[in-house]
């Protein structure tokens, strides 16, 4: 028993030495259905030396698999085996799959968005969203779906009630239970309520629909890119970690609670910021996390972008040009209340300088708020785009894959990849440069970090 215990672990190690030369993926499928689904393509084995305080939600195991670049199932086209170890909750690698059948059912995904009561402070966590997707029309609507997983036990008609009052907070079209053992009679129940439940058998089935492949793991949906970048860039200490830990609370928390404008301006600040950080001479792995965190923003920033082009679309070119001045400056408090504001703060000030007594007048430079620098650049931005929607019809979810696929990892676009998923390829790589030029224009942000632009 311990001679195959000690083979085992030396397989894992030779394994794990020979993926740190090779990309390193993780291939995760529910414990119910893995092994009936997954024979032929990967192996999975628990390290019986690990130890957790509750075994039924968290496993360390140690994942054998192929990586499929072009989403298919014939070993010929399948690369050489790799192998990863990590601890992961089952909740989390339950999320991934639902953020991959997400994209492919048209939704751009993300995962673990936490809901605030407010964006300034002080504020209360209300919540946080496990998956939830957009789904942008060429004329800019957007449909919105959230996905709440539970892999454990939960009182399912107390969770429905819970999820329908935060339906009505967050606004969200469609909402998605997943959970496995529901009975009919509840599933009745919330769909009435328009509740969807999921059961986890079912899961399968619905991805075979999508023609999803159990050993895809690519781009934005891949566990392994995304936690280990996460758990780097949480540690980031040059030139000091606060600085890192403030843009992860805005991509986590504080970007979902801002309108628009704040949406914008402030993924352009934290843009700026990564692109000084990202030139300092910093490990490989350590300049790939502050990578991922960029292109995260980007998605982010460029969401808030379409929706302001769903905002302007019916609007004349000046009409336009005003609403994008005003929502720079002053964002979504009315312009009057703020210039009220001002007046105020300016008399207070003026009026505090003169009681010092002081002999000589001091002159004292009214408080005013202008639009940013690159005001005049968004707005051909956003015109440019609402005039072109075919050409930027999905280039949320295209550039999603895309920066995560190839420019994360360093690699040239693979054409007959993408024709596979987005039939419009050619516009959208044309508008993919132009968004990426736009964004190293403001930010900063080197241009040979993307790989259009190299």
């Amino acid at each position: 028993m311990n001679n195959n215990n000690q083979t085992n672990k030396s397989k894992v190690s030779k394994e794990s030495k020979k993926a740190t030369q090779k990309e390193i993926i993780t291939i995760i499928k529910d414990e119910d259905t893995v092994l009936k689904e997954n024979n032929e393509t990967m192996n999975i084995k628990e390290n019986s030396d690990h130890s957790v305080k509750d075994e039924s939600d968290v496993n360390k195991i140690v994942i054998e698999g192929y990586r499929d670049n072009h989403g298919m199932q014939d070993k010929k086209s399948m690369s050489e085996k790799v192998s990863y170890q990590r601890t992961m909750v089952k909740g989390e690698l339950l999320e991934f799959r639902i953020k991959r059948l997400f994209f492919f059912m048209g939704y751009w995904a993300h995962n673990n968005i936490m809901i605030q009561t407010s964006q300034d402070e002080p504020f209360d966590v209300v919540t946080d969203l496990d998956v939830y997707g957009i789904y942008m029309h060429n004329n800019f609507i957007s449909k919105t779906i959230w996905a709440d997983c539970k892999s454990g036990n939960a009182n399912e008609l107390s969770r429905i009630s819970w999820l329908i009052g935060i339906k009505d907070l967050i606004n969200v079209d469609e909402v998605l239970f997943v959970k496995k053992g529901v009975k009919t009679t509840t599933k009745v129940f919330a769909n009435k309520r328009n509740i969807q439940i999921v059961d986890l058998e079912i899961i399968s089935e619905i991805e075979k629909r999508y023609n999803i492949h159990s050993n895809d793991w690519r781009g934005s949906w891949n566990p392994n890119a995304n936690i280990s970048n996460l758990e780097v860039f949480r540690t980031l200490k040059v030139p000091d970690n606060q600085r890192y830990k403030r843009v992860g609370k805005f991509m986590s928390t504080h970007y979902w609670a801002s309108d628009k404008y704040g949406k914008i301006k402030k993924s352009i600040t934290a843009l700026k910021e990564l692109s000084v950080y990202i030139q300092f001479p910093l490990k490989p792995e350590e300049t790939r996390a502050i990578k991922w965190a960029s292109i995260q923003i980007i998605n982010m920033f460029l969401l808030a972008v379409l929706n302001v082009c769903r905002d302007l679309y019916y609007l004349n070119d000046r009409d336009k040009e005003s609403i994008i001045i005003e929502g720079l400056t002053f964002g979504e408090m009315p312009k009057k209340r703020m210039e009220d504001i001002l007046k105020v703060t300016n008399h207070l000030a003026h009026n505090a300088i003169n009681g010092l007594g002081l002999e000589n007048k001091v002159e004292i430079p009214e408080v005013k708020l202008n639009a940013p620098e690159y005001a005049e650049a968004f707005i051909n931005f956003v015109i440019r785009i609402i005039n072109s929607p075919n050409n930027f019809y999905d280039i949320l979810r295209f550039m999603d894959f895309c920066l995560f696929e190839y420019d994360l990892e360093d690699k040239k676009y693979n054409m007959e990849e993408i024709k596979c998923i987005f039939s419009n390829h050619e516009e959208l790589i044309t508008s993919e440069k132009t968004i990426l030029h736009f964004i190293c224009y403001v930010s900063k942000m080197p241009i040979d970090i993307f790989t259009l632009l190299k």
